[in-house]
Order: C-alpha cells, then structure tokens, then sequence
C-alpha cells in the first residue's frame, strides 16, 4: 500500500510538471462559429467547395501545420476583404473585427505552439559578433566582419542556433579573414619596433595657402570669362544676331539676361556658339561655351566671396574656420601609406567654436576621407566618431581620440564639421545665406591644429597567439618544425576553447607549414596558412558543447564557461573562468554567481547589451530611414550613433547596479544616460563632452525610459513623419508584451483620403472605418496618439502640420496646422489625456514588461526560439526576479543558475 501510494505520487508529480510545460492551445472562440456559418459556410462547404476550399468540419482547434494554412488563407480573404464577396450580405463592422482580431491571435499562438523547439539547443556557429570578438581575443586584432554570412532572420536573435547554418563555400571566407587578421597581428607587432611618430598638420600653411591659390585661379578664370561674356554681349546687340538671340530666349523661356549675374542669366553664355561673330572661347582659354560659363556660375560666382570672407576672418593666420560647403571642407591627415602600419594612434585637434554661431554646430567629425571625386569633403562611409568643441578661439581646448589603422583599412584621416550626409541640404543654406549675407554660412569651428601619433605601445594582456609566440622565439636551438609544432598545438588549445586538438589534425597542418617553407617562405609568413586554417576548423567556428548524445546531460565545467562567456561577452572565456572551470569550481552556486557579477561588471559585457537590447527592441529599425535634413537639421548619423549608444547606456546601467537597476526604470525614470550632442539636441543645459554621464531630470520632463528616448521615436517614422502605427505596435511589442497580429500584405488603401488634408489622428481614424483595420489599430492607434508630442527625430513639439506633396517630394498648395491632441484610451482600458500619463499607465504594467523581458533573455541566451517548453523556467525567473524588484542583474543570475542554462 505504501508503495502504491509512493508511486501515485510520482506520478502525480510527473503529471503535474507534465501539465506546466503543456504547450498553449490555439483555439478559436467558439462563439464564432454562428460568423462561419453565417457569411462562409454557404459557399464553402462540403457539397460547393468554392475555390477548393471546404470549411464545413473546420476544427477550432489548431493543431497542425495544414488546418494552420486554412485558418491563415481565412484570415487573409477577411484582411483583404475579398471574403465575403460584395453582392453577399456583409457582417457589421465590428462583428467582423472582432472575429478577425481573435482569429490573428489564435494564430500567434499557433505559429508558437508548431515551432516550439522541444528545449533543444541547436549546434551553431559562431554569429558574426562573436566570430570578430573572439579573433579579436586570440589575436589582438579587430577585423571587417561584413563579408561573412549574415546572422539570425525571421526575427529570431542572432544567437539562435536553427538560423546559424553555414555552407561549404563559406569556409573560404573565414580562411581568408583568418589569415587576413594574422597577417595584420605579425604587421602590427613588427611596428611596434619602431618609435611612435607624430603626424602635424598646421591648417594656416596647408588649407590657407590652398585656398588663396584657389582664389587666385577663379579671380583669373573670371578676368577672362568677363572679356569673353563682352565680346558675347557685343555680338548679342548686333542687329544679325537679333532674330537668334530671340529663337534663345523662345526656346529657353527662364532665361533673363536682366537678371544677370542669376542662373538665368548667365545659362544664356551657354548658347553664344550660335551667334553670328561670337568669340572663340578657345581663345580666352575655355574649351567651349559650357567651360566659359561653368568657370564663372561654379567657380567665381558661386565660391570666390564666400572664400575670401573666410580667408579675411581674424585668426586666420593661426589657423583655419571649417566649411560646410565649397572650397575646402575637410582637413586631411595623410601620411605616406607606409609610415601609417597598423596599430592604434592617438589623434588631437585644437579647437575653439565661433562666438554666436548655434550650438548644435558645435562639432567634429573624424573619418576617412572620400576619394570618389576630387571635392574636399565628405567621409569614404560613415564617420568614425564624433566630438563636442568646447573651447572658444581665444582659449581653444584639445580633442583627444584614438584611431584605428587595419591592415586593408584607409591610411589616412580627415575632420569637418558635423554635417548631414546629404550635402543638397547644404547647398540650399548655403544659397539662402548667401541671399542675406553676401558669401553664404558663417562659420561655426576654428581649428588650432592636428595631430596624429602612432603607432602607440599596446597596454594590457597579451593575445594568446602573441604569448605563445612569445614563448618560443625563433633565436633557440629549437628546429622550426618542432617550434611550429608546438604554436600550432598550443594555438588550437585556445583557439577549439580548451579541446585538446587531434594529433593527426597537427600533423596536417604542420605538413602544410614545411611546405610552405620549402617555397621559401619565412617562418612567420608560412606559420599563417596553418593558423588560418585553425580559424576556419569546425571546432573554432562551432560552439563545441554536448552533441548527439542519447541523454541530455549537464554541461561540464569547460563547456559552462564557454557558455556563459559567449551570453555575456559574445567571447571567449578569459584565465580566470577557464582556471575555475579547470578546477572544477564553477558549477558551485556561491562561485556561478561571483562569475556573473564579475562577466557583467567587465566591459566586455557591453557586447551583451549591445547585441541582445539591440534585437530585443528591433532596433534595426533606427538605421532604415535617411531622415529629410531639411526638416530634421540636426538628426545626422552622429546623432543617430548617440541616440543609439541612450538606449545601450541606460540599460547597461541598470544591469550593473545590483541593488536598484530595476528593469521598470526603462518604463520610466527621472534621468538620462546622454552626452554632449544629445543633451544639445534634448535641450538640457550643463552637459558637455563626449562621454555619456547619468543626468538628473526635471518632474515635468518628457525624458526619462525609453519612451523619451530619441531612437525609440526615429524608429516609430519613416525618417519624415512620425507614425503613430508603428510606435503603437512597438510599445505594444515590447513594452506591454501584447504584440500585435503580423500585418497582412493585402489590406486596401482608402483611396478617397488622397489629395485630402487631414491630421494624422483624421487619416487613421478613417483608416478605422474597415473592420479589417479596425480589429488591430484600434489597439494600436490610440497608443501611437499618445506619442505625437515627439516628432520624427524624436524631438519634442506641441504642434504638427501637413502639406501635400507631388510626385518628386515637393510641397505643394495649402497645408494645415494642429495643435497635438495626445489624448486616448488602451483599447478596453483606461484612457489618458496625454504623455505623461500615458507613459504613467504603461510604467504601471512592470509584470508584463518584464515577462516579455525575460521570454527575450532565455531565446537569446540558450539559442533557441522561446517555445511553451521554457515556460516553468520563465515563470520561475518571474517569481524570484520579482522578489528583488526586478532587478535586471536577478534576471541574468536566475537564468544561468537554472538547469536548462547548464544542460544541453
């Protein structure tokens, strides 16, 4: 009888865990079954099958991938609104809304419970963050990643084993990486022999002394094109010309020569080759007409005042102002390639800002300079980093930074003033300052001086490559073959992370190693292709964890620290895991949980943030949109890279306070994480420089958490206009856990709003008026009115206005100004009469902010889609995380003390 009982309690026990891990039903409501019947059934049934497609029988139940594929074609028909048919009595609007809203979240719900993964982690490579850190790691060198295979996909992170595949041709790509990144580790130790040299660019007899030889080219230029456009004028006026000069002026309606010296004016010179005794260009040095008239509207007209403003400013025979537009914009760095190897150098710029010119001018720009065409300006891509100028011309203060030279990188280096990519934005300030003030933009930066030395020692622990070389220095009575062998077999130790590589795998390598010498080729250089072989071996660009076992088993020590390196470093682990893991030490609760405080305290675990906040907020979406310069002025890639590092910064400052970084301050916080830039953009006064700091808010702020974050916002636009659509359904995503229906491809358009001016609450609105639409915006919408107050950039306003546009996005006719209504209701739920409460409201809803969290944080740390077999480890990280606050550091203990984070 004891044994009886003994075993129904197993059992008991069994089911019980057996019914916490039971995957989530996807059923429709039955009360639809009377909306089937009444607007489907007629022409769907068994007899008729109209389109082949029988829904008589049809299971509420979703329970496999083909009744999924009908119910997924039944929502489509009802989204498009191809079912019912026109000429058949139609459902009310909110009937059917209702159906299809229930109908879409069944069928999340289905797409979960079909893809659910079983709790197994799928073997995958290393992603691309973690292939760079991890060279980066053994070899001390930061490589160019974009030509590998692209990570992640179907919105999964790019830590997700099942989208983490790789093909056989791909492993000539990580051969050459590899062997790129050795070759550029040998380069740099060998210039690391050499004293740093200083590179010094003095702008008054560099850019100065161009520039007046410049001037002094178009003031020639224009001498000749004034006695030629004489001899044109005096040719015009002859009476033989008249009837020509009249055909012109027929054939080109916008030409005046009245208006001279105007565009319309001097486009006239461009026809003077069809006048009777017009002088030969050729003859004033002008290839043609064209060359005559493009020497005077691009040259003299256009730069020659606005360069001799700048050349006649006070100081400039100390330095230099920096242009936006015209002459020279960009002061080079360039040293002879050879005298810049590979190595990190420190760059200094001495700079003061202009008194009165605006503060959001008020920086740099160090990149690379473009070689495309021969302007002197712009970036060869992004610009590398950005800088704050705080000092002024009399007391100019120095920019410090350092600078990266790779292997295959640019050599050289270039600043300009913060600008917009898009230099037509430019242009047109220019042209309008040059209405007003005669030249164009004033200035806004003088430079002092620049500087760059390098290549500087390297601090900090060696690579292991580089120690291990180290080690066995080619000046010993040590054959080469037994010194490559032993690099190789120590190499692959730590590059297979602590898997004692296969002896028959050396001798492979060293075979390739002795015929690389017999070539002729030095130790160093023939050492390489066995190396980069390594780095392309299936062992270093697979996590090597338990494989096909029969059991699932528990991660050993190793395996563990490999494991957890790669969830908070996206690397390798470092001594002091790999000595505990060693010693069989890091399973212990007591030293798993030292490890985690000390992997999240390192730097290195910004790699985490970065990775992990990136795709859990879909912040991909920041880098969609070229925002309109025109309208957002300041929001340029330097602002976008800050806006950007906000959001890092705000949370990888919660990660580290174990004592009050609780998750719900994402929601809402009396501070920011910002720097110079954005506190210039946010308005905040105080904050200068470059470095991001904690800043304290004032209570009626609209900063603070993510929703008054500037890159939360630019992802809810299209770069031009905020869209209340998409910043509902992110908030609905992401912060409330109630992520909204996929939107279908088929919705129609309501073609009688176009040519209306609307508000943007009147265009959804009426968008609202399809039941189709309604059954999810009107959970969206209202949401997406609460955050009107920010624009598309993010910036904060209280009115927003519409203009129509035509076809080449040109404003055209009337437009219409509103003041911002942020008022609105969640969708069977409160409402609110603006931001500020609304955001109160969402800051309430901690619990499912956070169970939305912690879904996120299993999927990306155990690489595997969150599936309804991870469900008691959530609700058990819920309930312990929830005892301390939320912390967010409490989320990352409970997740890699439980077991599914140490089994396989």
């Amino acid at each position: 009888m004891t044994r009886f009982k003994y075993t129904l309690g197993i059992a008991a026990l069994c089911l019980c865990s057996l019914a916490q891990a039971a995957p989530p039903e996807a059923r429709l409501p039955e009360k639809h079954r009377k909306f089937l019947k009444a607007h489907c059934l007629e022409c769907h049934n068994f007899k008729t099958q109209e389109g082949k497609v029988n829904l008589e029988g049809l299971s509420f139940k979703i329970a496999t991938i083909k009744q999924a594929e009908l119910w997924q074609k039944i929502l489509n028909a009802l989204n498009s609104g191809e079912m019912p048919p026109e000429d058949e009595p139609q459902p009310a609007n909110v009937v059917k809304a209702d159906f299809v809203d229930d109908l879409a979240q069944t069928m999340v719900t289905a797409r979960k419970a079909l893809s659910d993964s079983g709790g197994k982690i799928t073997m995958r490579r290393l992603n691309r963050r973690e292939y760079r850190n991890t060279i980066q790691y053994l070899l001390g060198v930061n490589i160019n990643v974009e030509s590998l295979p692209a990570d992640g996909g179907g919105g999964t992170f790019d830590t997700t084993g099942a989208s983490l595949f790789l093909s056989s041709d791909q492993f000539e790509q990580y051969l050459k990486l590899g062997r790129s990144a050795i070759d550029e580790m040998f380069e740099r130790q060998a210039a690391l022999k050499q004293k740093p040299r200083v590179f010094r660019v003095e702008p008054e007899t560099t850019v100065n002394v161009a520039s007046r030889k410049s001037m002094r080219r178009m003031s020639e230029a224009n001498d000749r094109f004034m006695r030629w456009k004489a001899g044109v004028d005096k040719a015009a006026a002859a009476s033989e010309n008249k009837k020509i000069v009249a055909k012109i002026l027929k054939e080109n309606p916008k030409f005046d020569l009245s208006a001279w010296p105007s565009a319309s004016a001097f486009m006239f010179y461009r026809h003077a080759h069809k006048l009777i005794g017009a002088p030969d260009p050729k003859k004033f040095g002008f290839r043609d007409d064209n060359d005559a008239t493009f020497s005077f509207q691009g040259g003299y007209s256009r730069k020659y005042a606005y360069l001799k403003h700048y050349a006649e400013l006070p100081h400039s025979d100390r330095g230099t102002y920096l242009k936006l537009t015209w002459g020279i914009q960009r002061i080079d760095v360039t040293p002879k390639p050879k005298n810049l190897p590979p190595g990190t150098y420190r760059m200094r710029v001495r700079a003061g800002v202009v008194e009165g010119s605006p503060s959001y001018r008020h920086f740099i720009e160090i990149g690379h300079p473009q070689r495309l065409n021969r302007v002197p300006g712009g970036f060869a891509g992004f610009p590398i980093s950005s800088h704050q100028v705080n000092g002024t011309i009399e007391q100019p203060r120095v920019i410090e930074t350092r600078v990266e030279v790779g292997l295959h990188s640019q050599r050289e280096f270039g600043i300009q003033e913060r600008q917009p990519t898009n230099g037509k934005s430019l242009r047109d300030a220019f042209n309008r300052g040059k209405r007003d003030n005669g030249y164009g933009i004033p200035p806004a930066i003088w430079i002092d001086w620049i500087e760059l030395e390098g290549p500087l020692p390297e601090t900090g622990v060696p690579s292991p490559l580089q120690t291990i070389l180290s080690r066995y220095p080619g000046n010993t009575s040590v054959s080469d073959a037994e010194r490559a062998r032993a690099v190789l077999t120590e190499f692959a130790h730590a590059a297979l992370r602590r898997v004692k590589p296969d002896t028959a795998f050396i001798d492979k390598l060293l075979a390739i190693f002795e015929e690389r010498r017999k070539a002729g080729e030095t130790f160093e250089v023939a050492i390489g292709t066995p190396l980069s072989i390594i780095l392309a071996s299936p062992g270093f660009l697979y996590l090597n964890e338990p494989g096909d076992e029969a059991e699932r088993r528990q991660l050993n020590d190793r395996e563990l620290a490999v494991r957890l390196a790669y969830f908070l470093w996206s690397a390798p682990p470092d001594q002091q895991l790999l000595d505990l893991a060693e010693r069989n030490q890091l399973q212990q609760p007591d030293v798993l949980r030292e490890q985690v405080v000390r992997l999240i305290a390192d730097s290195r675990s910004d790699e985490f943030v970065s990775g992990f906040v990136h795709q859990w907020l879909d912040m991909e979406r920041l880098d969609f949109f070229q925002f309109d310069v025109t309208l957002h002025r300041e929001f340029d890639e330097n602002t976008r890279a800050a806006a950007r590092q906000e959001v890092y910064r705000s949370f990888a400052h919660l990660m580290r306070d174990h004592e009050a970084g609780r998750l719900g301050k994402l929601l809402k916080s009396d501070y920011v994480f910002i720097n110079g830039l954005l506190a210039n953009y946010y308005g905040i006064d105080g904050v200068t420089g470059d470095q991001f700091r904690k800043v304290t808010l004032p209570a009626d702020s609209p900063r603070g958490g993510l929703l008054g974050m500037a890159a939360i916002h630019a992802m809810g636009s299209d770069g031009v206009r905020s869209s209340p659509v998409e910043r509902g359904a992110w908030v609905l995503r992401h912060l409330l856990n109630d992520p909204p229906p996929p939107a279908p491809p088929n919705v129609p358009q309501i073609s009688r709003l176009e040519g209306q001016i609307l508000t943007t609450r009147e265009r959804l609105l009426a968008h609202q008026e399809e039941a189709q639409c309604a059954s999810c915006h009107r959970k969206i919408d209202q949401i997406g009115f609460g955050l009107e107050n920010f624009n598309a950039a993010g910036k904060w306003r209280t009115t927003d206005s519409y203009r129509l546009t035509n076809k080449r996005g040109r404003r055209i006719g009337k437009g219409k100004t509103w003041k911002i209504d942020a008022s609105g209701a969640f969708h069977k739920g409160p409402a609110f009469s603006d931001y500020h409460e609304l955001r109160t409201l969402i800051a309430a809803r901690q619990d499912d902010f956070a169970r939305g969290f912690t879904e996120a944080l299993i999927e990306y740390a155990l690489g595997r889609s969150f599936g309804f077999t991870d469900e008691d480890l959530a609700v058990k990280m819920l309930a312990s995380t929830k005892k301390k606050q939320y912390t967010v550091s409490e989320f990352v203990q409970a997740l890699v003390s439980s077991k599914e984070f140490r089994r396989k």
